[in-house]
């Protein structure tokens, strides 16, 4: 900076420094303080309007409840009047008793007014009017309106038709509503609970407003009643939200606003009224003004003071830095070998002797450090760049994971240890009725579980919180929810805990089986009575047919005999399919018994071998038995036989004539197996997932040719899971098939 054409000394500049920053800071001191205390006057005046907000609204709720109540109850009384002198009278004292009430009334269920205060509209026809239809409906509180058929009847204090609202209820008699009781209540009523919340002394600082569901001004300033406005507050107001904002209203005014909601009280839904209590800025402000009036004089003293202060000192700084500067001069012109230190203080000594230091070595660091400062830049830039590559990444795959689990068929939900909900993808929403903002926060227990399924939730969430272990996790659960209706809904949830740092929450994917489950439920029916109602006729059918057979009626001739064992085997057949299907039923509802002991593993294999042998002999095949141990298990002997038998028929009916069926029994790793080895045709690939499912057969004509109920097998894989084994197999066609089933075994030994 240059004055008169010569550059500022440092002293000046020191001066000038410490002058500015104290000016800096007396105007920041000045602002924050101000921001302060605009905060805090703000703060407390808007939580005062909010205050006269909240009670306005409450002492509306409290006295629209004592009005409902008091005319619920006389509905009870009136109905149970036979006399309508009575009614009158009844009617007459409730007018009496509350003097907003402006007109009380009966009508029969047609409409017809038998019973008035004073007895206005007696005769009347209000079947038409909104109260009486609404009363019936089961609504029994009707918002803010002129008067209609009241008009003439009511007088005026200032010309204006009078305003009420409704208070509705039927009258009950044995075979249902027998008419209405209706009330109209004054508007006088709202403009009494403002004079005693507000006072004339408080009025004129602050405006009170009450407004409908609908945004319509029903009380406030006359330039705004019957207006309808949309604002913030209202907005606020209307989702239950106590506070305060600052806003700019239809006149071009900023006013600070206190807003509270209607919400009703007790048994009275209320009418969702608004509360708006408002206060010129300008006014409100007043006091704020005042403190930013004093802060400021109190500021441009201190500026002041600390600028005088900043110029003594700086003279004081610079006059040693002004004589080192001399001696550096002279240095530069060859009259001196080195800096010339001063002692005036400590600092300007340490500058002198540094300043030596320096020149010796700037010539020597001058190279090294332009090749420093190329190699540090190099870094930046690339380590800038992989900064960004990995921002990018990092926001792909938040992006990719968040449009994964929005674009999911199954309802998603995410929930924290606490058990809140953290997470609700659009299919959720569409599933359970509720919005994404409704449910974050809210308790999982609480919205989405049945009342009766609640206590247990929190139990097992508290028990995952104390050790750490939970069951749930990683495998299907099938569980009742509820959906914002209340309405069940069967559902499979698969859930994860996931990790992230030290965070851990759960995530849910939510399938909904109902429709699954009731067809289960129907097709479990279905087969259970086909089953019972079966059984009983083909059981004297095959009976009778074996008597048959024997001879019991005679020597029949040879074409009734084919038919008799075609008939004959046919109803085997049906018997061994019920049987299956039965066994499917017990298996499927839990009611099958397992008899489990110790068992030798080849005793029941052999059995299993005499069983099938006639069979396999009708068949000319043969069954080879291989011993390779003697494992002992824990089984039903007659369910492991049963197995057996299946296994071994099955590789007999579809081994070729003459072949042999081989039959190993081992142990591997703990285990015993046993497995069956056939040459016939083998599994087609493309049926290899379904052997085990429910009537399944391969397609082929060979296969089909055999018979059989598609059953067997998954009998088979149930009573083996039961005894916790598994039963599987491996097909290589028209080589070899195996089917093969392993146990727990036994310690040597054991019991």
């Amino acid at each position: 900076m240059k004055r008169n054409g010569r550059l500022w000394t440092l002293g000046k500049y020191l001066a000038f420094a410490f002058s500015a920053l104290s000016i800096l800071l007396t105007v920041v001191l000045t602002f924050v303080i101000e921001r302060t205390a605009s905060a805090g006057v703000t703060a407390s005046i808007g939580a005062n309007l909010a205050e006269l907000a909240g009670q306005t609204a409450g002492r509306l709720d409290r006295s629209m409840f004592e009005r409902y109540r008091e005319i619920q109850l006389m509905s009870t009384r009136v109905a149970a009047l036979k006399d309508w002198n009575a009614v009158q009278a009844e009617l007459d004292a409730a007018r009496d008793t509350y003097r907003f009430y402006a007109w009380l009334g009966v009508a029969d269920e047609k409409g017809v007014v038998r019973a008035a205060s004073a007895g206005m509209l007696k005769g009347a026809d209000v079947s038409q009017r909104p109260w009486f239809g609404n009363a019936l409906a089961g609504v029994h509180l009707g918002d803010v309106h002129e008067a209609v058929l009241l008009a003439k009847l009511l007088p005026t204090s200032d010309g204006e038709p009078q305003r009420f609202f409704d208070v509705a209820f039927p009258l009950r008699g044995g075979g249902g509503p027998t008419g209405v009781l209706g009330a109209h209540v004054s508007w006088d009523w709202a403009k009494d609970v403002r004079q005693t919340i507000f006072g004339p002394g408080r009025r004129g600082e602050v405006e009170p407003l009450i407004v409908s569901a609908e945004g319509v001004v029903l009380l406030g300033p006359a330039a705004l009643e019957g207006r309808k406005l949309e604002l913030p507050s209202l907005k606020q107001a209307g989702q239950g939200v106590r506070g305060h904002v600052i806003e700019t209203w239809p006149d071009g005014k900023s006013y600070l606003v206190g807003h509270a909601g209607s919400r009703g009280f007790l048994s009275s839904p209320g009418l969702g009224w608004r509360v708006l209590v408002r206060q010129d800025l300008d006014v409100a402000y007043e006091p704020l003004r005042q403190i930013q009036q004093r802060v400021l004089a109190w500021g441009v003293t201190l500026a002041v003071l600390f600028s005088l202060l900043g110029w003594a000192a700086a003279r004081a700084v610079t006059r040693p830095l002004l004589e080192l500067a001399a001696s550096a001069r002279r240095l530069a012109h060859g009259g001196d070998s080195e800096v010339q230190p001063s002692h005036a203080y400590r600092e300007v000594e340490v500058l002198g002797s540094s300043l030596n230091a320096m020149l010796a070595e700037v010539r020597e660091k001058t190279a090294l450090l332009r090749a420093l400062n190329a190699e540090l830049e190099q870094r930046v830039e690339q380590r800038t760049m992989e900064l960004r590559e990995a921002f990018d990444r990092v926001r792909a795959n938040e992006q990719r994971i968040e449009t994964i689990i929005e674009g999911a068929q199954d309802p998603f939900i995410g929930m924290d240890l606490q058990g809140r909900i953290t997470d609700w993808n659009t299919r959720a929403e569409a599933v359970f009725g509720w919005k994404r903002a409704e449910v974050l926060g809210r308790r999982v227990s609480e919205l989405l579980l049945p009342a009766r399924y609640a206590a247990s939730f929190e139990a097992a969430l508290k028990g995952f919180l104390a050790s750490g272990d939970t069951t749930v996790v990683d495998h299907p659960l099938e569980r009742t929810l509820v959906d914002r209706a209340g309405r069940e809904i069967e559902a499979e949830i698969r859930v994860g805990l996931v990790r992230i740092g030290e965070d851990r929450f759960f995530s849910a994917f939510v399938h909904d089986i109902s429709q699954r489950k009731e067809v289960q439920r129907m097709k479990d029916e279905f087969i259970s009575t086909v089953s019972h109602e079966l059984r009983t006729p083909l059981t004297a059918i095959y009976g009778s047919l074996n008597l048959l057979s024997s001879g019991a009626a005679g020597e029949l001739p040879p074409d009734a005999k084919q038919l008799l064992a075609i008939s004959h085997d046919s109803t085997e057949r049906l018997i061994r399919l019920i049987n299956d299907m039965l066994d499917l039923e017990k298996i499927a509802s839990g009611k099958i018994e397992y008899r489990m002991a110790p068992q030798p593993l080849r005793a029941l294999v052999e059995q299993g071998l005499r069983d099938t042998q006639a069979y396999a002999d009708g068949l000319r095949v043969r069954l080879k038995l291989d011993v390779r141990a003697e494992p002992r298990v824990m089984a039903d002997a007659d369910r492991i036989v049963q197995v057996c038998v299946n296994l071994l028929s099955n590789a007999a009916k579809f081994s070729p004539a003459d072949a042999e069926v081989d039959v190993v029994v081992e142990e591997r790793d703990g285990l015993a197996r046993v497995g069956v080895v056939d040459r016939g045709p083998g599994l087609p690939p493309e049926f290899h997932a379904r052997v085990f499912e429910r009537f399944a057969q391969a397609d082929s004509s060979d296969r089909r040719a055999k018979g059989g109920t598609g059953l067997g097998l998954a009998i088979c894989r149930s009573i083996v899971e039961a005894h916790g084994g598994r039963l599987a197999f491996t097909s290589e066609p028209n080589v070899r098939t195996e089917f093969f089933f392993e146990l727990p075994a036994l310690p040597s030994g054991g019991a």
